[in-house]
């Protein structure tokens, strides 16, 4: 890569991951810390429903019941029969993906636009009523907790830069999905159906494909985040998660990469930081929302749009 390939915005890239790898031996604040490990999760989370919603065009809203999913699955079998937690992830993974295959993505074949968004949503909803009355597994409304950690002694140094690579390795594959073959037919699909179909694009494959890589890496993050935590509850699907991810992806920008992650960096520290404010929290973060979106209905994506036009323009100015 020669020297000009650099722009500010890869130098920007290469600045934000250098201080997210050195934060721990720099600084170290353990609560700091904790919330970049939560960040790392729903940037995650925010990032795969922008796969779906953004990318492929279909209006799910049942992405915080895949990301429970796994995280029920991976837990259930890491403290029941004692399996390691790095087996059950990938098992909790594999769950959410056989769920939501068989009862949203197949019966969302047949339906399109806000029907495709209501099945899910009724997915997403049910989970409560279903965890509450399986009890005896799940931990019924008070939830499960004293999941095993990933292992013995785990420190939350350790926590850090496994969530962290994490992060990357799943917004890389992300990366390379949008970048391919199957990320054109989902665009293609979202922007022009008929046109697409013409060309050659299954749309049925498409549908499942997108639903099975979301609902997977989805529910591996679930499993991360309560083997960290070490507990999960019904409340993992109460409202506020839910319209948080939402707000990340709206934030971000919808249909951009990594748009989802810009708006998880302002919503998570954002809503952490702002507990300070009690019951006005919501309402400052509210206002802040609306007035990025107000300013940029693309998100922090148009903005940085803006900017590099604005450096453009500069350049040219220089030049000429």
């Amino acid at each position: 890569m020669k020297l000009t390939d650099f722009n500010w915005k890869k130098i920007a890239i290469i600045l934000g991951l250098l201080f997210i790898a050195l934060y721990p031996v720099m600084h170290g604040d353990t609560y700091i810390m904790h919330i970049f490990i939560l960040f790392f999760v729903w940037a995650l989370v925010a990032s795969n429903w922008n796969l779906l919603m953004g990318y492929a065009g279909i209006f799910s809203l049942g992405n915080i019941g895949y990301f429970a999913i796994g995280g029920y699955i991976s837990g259930i079998l890491a403290k029941s029969f004692g399996w390691s937690p790095w087996i059950c992830i990938f098992l909790g993974g594999i769950g959410s993906m056989v769920s939501v295959t068989l009862f949203v993505g197949l019966p969302a074949l047949r339906l399109s636009g806000i029907y495709i968004a209501l099945l899910s949503l009724i997915f997403a909803d049910t989970l409560p009523t279903i965890l509450t009355q399986t009890r005896s597994v799940t931990g019924g409304a008070m939830g499960l907790h004293d999941i095993p950690p990933l292992f013995e002694g785990i420190t939350r140094i350790h926590s850090y830069y496994i969530n962290f690579v994490l992060f990357l390795v799943i917004l890389t594959i992300i990366y390379k999905i949008i970048h391919s073959s199957t990320g054109l037919a989902f665009v293609a699909l979202r922007d022009s159906k008929d046109f697409a179909k013409t060309l050659g694009v299954n749309e049925y494959k498409e549908k499942i494909k997108v639903f099975a890589y979301v609902s997977f890496l989805t529910g591996i993050t679930g499993g991360f985040y309560v083997h960290y935590l070490g507990d999960i509850s019904p409340t993992t699907l109460a409202i506020e998660p839910f319209l948080l991810a939402i707000a990340m992806m709206e934030m971000g920008g919808i249909g951009r990469f990594p748009g989802a992650v810009l708006g998880a960096v302002i919503i998570v520290f954002g809503n952490e930081f702002l507990r300070l404010a009690g019951t006005l929290r919501l309402a400052l973060l509210g206002a802040l929302i609306c007035a990025i979106i107000l300013f940029f209905p693309g998100g922090l994506m148009q903005f940085i749009d803006w900017i590099d036009s604005r450096i453009g323009r500069l350049k040219t100015s220089k030049a000429t």
